[in-house]
């Protein structure tokens, strides 16, 4: 009696432990199988920090070398920047076209033709030759004095890096979506240029995301985590601009706020068209005589705005912002903005490699300041209005609000403003649109998509 109850009992159980078995096998695979797709992710993330430190290292010492160089012996920049402008041009005009300009644009169209049958047309956007020549070239441009910055590089370069470790993965590898990686690319390349890892997810779903978030949400996070663990290991942890303070007082305060919002919305707008005209007039030049008269006048125009002017009118601007924000001198004269806006407009245009986000916030932090001065708005009040002008314009010339925001909240640490900020980039991003109703990123995407396809 016993023997047959025991038989029935296991009758009974054996197909729920068999269906057991079958689900803790099935989890155990699906587990795995996550697993092992997440080492590419894993492994280009750890070389894009790494990357991302080296070209910051170079940059910010090719950058110090010419403020020197133009403190000691100012006369040097009429030989200086020339030279360097051309050598700028011609690595990228002579070894790799697409390395030119901010590398934002490239990465866009990259991820719009991310398919297997256009991986060789990637391939021409994003690869270690581009690392290579976009470093090697945004440093001779900074080297002359340029208004340019590394953050756009630095996201294509991590691009460039995940595209390599996806081109080699053996042919027995499970598939990887190409478009997953290279977002994820994007975004920790901003995560460790800025050492804002929010930012860096921020601007993937905002300006680099057609589909859904859901996606690629946790090989995004995973690359944004490591790649800045990475940096920050090498180059220790660190704010882009401190721990600025700004408690507000007074109803002058709004005011100063909107005037900033709309003043950086326009002209952000108005740089970026102007921005796209010179680049597609410098396109238009077949000869390489005629492109490099144009590069010559271009680094005339800095080299004597410097001469006269000062470091104001040079380099990627991070002094003016660091010396408006954390010492009692905000004073900014009101040609600043304008000589700056001129400036990135002839470094950025004349065809060698180099970005506009930090040019792009030390031009709105010179708006702040003016404004402020204006409005007779001094200490923490200030720093508002020049924290408010470093987002505002960013989100003129990019059209990412959001990303803004966020970007320059995390380099700051002052979620206190964090109200503020998002007003800014609204009103930024509002008035920008009626001014121009495409952004420089998106229309120079464009020209890539056109001109890599035609390569292609």
């Amino acid at each position: 009696m016993v023997r047959l109850k025991n038989t029935y009992l296991v009758r009974k159980l054996k197909p729920f432990l068999n269906r057991r078995l079958e689900l803790w096998n099935d989890a155990n695979s699906k587990l795995s199988s996550q697993l092992f797709q997440s080492i590419p992710f894993w492994i280009a993330s750890a070389f894009s920090g790494l990357f991302a430190y080296l070209y910051y290292f170079i940059f910010r010492y090719t950058e110090k070398l010419s403020l020197h160089l133009v403190e000691d012996y100012r006369w040097s920049i009429f030989i200086l920047t020339p030279v360097s402008f051309f050598i700028s041009w011609w690595l990228v005009r002579r070894f790799a076209p697409f390395a030119k300009g901010s590398g934002i644009p490239q990465v866009m169209a990259a991820i719009e033709i991310s398919k297997p049958s256009s991986k060789g047309l990637v391939d021409k956007l994003l690869s270690l030759k581009i690392i290579l020549i976009k470093v090697v070239s945004s440093a001779f441009k900074v080297l002359g004095g340029g208004i340019v910055g590394r953050e756009g590089p630095t996201i294509q370069i991590s691009s460039s890096v995940f595209q390599v470790v996806y081109k080699y993965l053996p042919t027995w590898w499970k598939p990887i979506s190409q478009k997953n990686i290279l977002v994820a690319g994007a975004a920790s390349g901003l995560a460790a240029a800025f050492n804002t890892p929010l930012g860096g997810i921020i601007f993937a779903i905002e300006e680099l995301s057609k589909f859904h978030v859901k996606a690629y949400k946790s090989s995004l996070f995973v690359a944004v985590v490591i790649a800045g663990l990475v940096a920050q290991t090498l180059g220790g942890s660190y704010l882009y601009l401190g721990y600025p303070k700004l408690v507000h007082s007074g109803w002058m305060v709004y005011l100063g706020v909107l005037i900033v919002s709309i003043l950086s919305g326009f002209f952000g707008a108005k740089i970026g068209a102007l921005i796209w005209k010179v680049v597609h007039y410098l396109k238009s030049k077949k000869k390489n005589s005629q492109q490099i008269f144009v590069v010559l006048l271009a680094s005339i125009l800095v080299s004597t705005s410097i001469y006269f002017l000062g470091t104001d009118a040079m380099g990627s601007g991070k002094e003016i912002m660091e010396r408006t924000l954390f010492t009692g001198d905000k004073t900014v004269a009101w040609y600043i903005p304008l000589v700056r806006m001129g400036g990135l407009i002839s470094s950025f245009s004349m065809g060698g490699a180099g970005g506009i986000f930090a040019p792009s916030l030390s031009i709105g932090a010179s708006i702040g300041a003016v404004t402020s001065g204006l409005l007779e708005l001094t200490g923490n009040n200030a720093n508002l209005l020049i924290v408010v002008g470093m987002t505002a314009f960013l989100t003129g010339i990019t059209r990412s609000p959001f990303t803004s925001a966020i970007v320059v909240i995390e380099m700051t640490d002052r979620h206190s403003a964090i109200f503020f900020l998002m007003f800014a980039a609204v009103v930024s991003s509002a008035i920008a649109y009626l001014v121009e109703r495409k952004s420089l990123y998106d229309l120079l995407k464009e020209t890539y998509l056109e001109e890599v396809k035609h390569s292609g």
